[in-house]
């Protein structure tokens, strides 16, 4: 009995909510002119458009990134690599001691760049110039643009986070921002997200700009006690100090065309109120707190054994890795060194 009456209760339930669907989609889908529509009909269709929202309405808003964007080059060039890292001879440059970039791009490109290990020798002379240094996994390298340059006046440069990523060979996250078909790497921020827009502007203005983690300026158009990053140390370098993870400088006043600020390091510079900074802390504030766990995660890194060159090495337990030096025979007579040959003079040596 009982479910007889719960189908039929059923039944009737959705008969009503077919007929409702029904009259819904019909007065959706009914055109009305715009010279005989009355209040009411109005009310009506605002209430219909509310249901169910026109997509191609969006398209009139002017969103900053991507309609009547006026494109700013990146400023980033082979030049910027030459003068600050140096060259290698086969077309590269060495990137630090550890790797090497082989090929030398012509312009910027967000395209990772393949790397090769020194292995802790010269590469050109086969030398070895460091210790520790060997082995471990491959790494791309990216090119971070560290020369962020906006518009000197009128409205600052509007761009839009992408993506934020891990790189290889920096220790905080880079973000992948563009405007336009423009597109760059930078150090991301500590709260920095995806689909957060950052602004750059080179305008110092009379009163100081309240800006958002992420913007560019210039040191001289942010407040005192501002956080920075990627601080310039003069107008068109690039960035050079608070560079790696979880660092930042504080601006601690002005002194007429110069700011004073302090670095990580708790040291005190003065540098031209037109060099640009970030706003912010460089993000993996923990990376100073990662650990290892085990001898095979630094190897991974490269980073070899730092013992044994310190231990003595006497055979007591019957090994002696290096060879012994051979005995001193003392005389009193003065030893006969013989003469160095040299088969390049030092004036074409280029390494020395």
């Amino acid at each position: 009995m009982y479910s007889l009456i719960r189908n039929n209760i059923a039944r009737i339930i959705q008969r009503d909510f077919i007929s409702n669907i029904g009259f819904s989609s019909r007065s959706s889908t009914t055109n009305i002119s715009p010279s005989s529509e009355t209040p009411k009909d109005a009310d009506n269709t605002t209430k219909s458009d509310s249901k169910f929202p026109d997509k191609t309405k969006t398209t009139d808003v002017k969103v900053p990134w991507k309609s009547n964007v006026i494109e700013i080059p990146v400023a980033m060039s082979s030049q910027y690599l030459v003068e600050n890292f140096r060259e290698h001879r086969q077309g590269g440059f060495y990137y630090d001691h550890r790797i090497i970039v082989p090929e030398m791009p012509e312009k910027y490109t967000i395209k990772p760049f393949e790397t090769r290990k020194t292995g802790g020798n010269h590469p050109d002379t086969g030398r070895k110039e460091y210790r520790r240094v060997g082995g471990g996994l491959k790494k791309t390298w990216l090119w971070i643009d560290t020369m962020r340059q906006g518009p000197k006046s009128g409205p600052p440069l509007v761009e839009r986070v992408i993506r934020i990523v891990n790189s290889d060979c920096h220790t905080a996250k880079v973000a992948l921002i563009g405007h336009g078909n423009t597109l760059r790497y930078i150090l991301a921020t500590e709260n920095l997200k995806a689909g957060d827009l950052v602004k750059t502007s080179s305008d110092i203005p009379k009163n100081p700009v309240k800006a958002s983690e992420g913007d560019a300026y210039p040191v001289g158009a942010l407040p005192i006690g501002t956080i920075v990053n990627c601080v310039e140390s003069y107008p068109g370098q690039g960035a050079k100090y608070a560079m790696n993870a979880g660092t930042y400088a504080t601006i601690m006043k002005r002194v007429d065309d110069r700011c004073i600020l302090q670095l990580p390091t708790k040291h005190e510079i003065s540098i031209l109120e037109q060099c640009m900074v970030t706003v912010g802390r460089l993000s993996n504030v923990a990376h100073n707190e990662f650990v290892y766990g085990k001898a095979g995660a630094s190897r991974l890194l490269g980073i070899r054994p730092k013992l044994g060159l310190f231990h003595k090495k006497t055979a007591r337990f019957g090994r002696r890795p290096f060879r012994a030096k051979p005995i001193l025979v003392i005389t009193g007579e003065k030893p006969e060194y013989p003469n160095l040959i040299k088969l390049q003079h030092p004036s074409i040596d280029p390494y020395r």
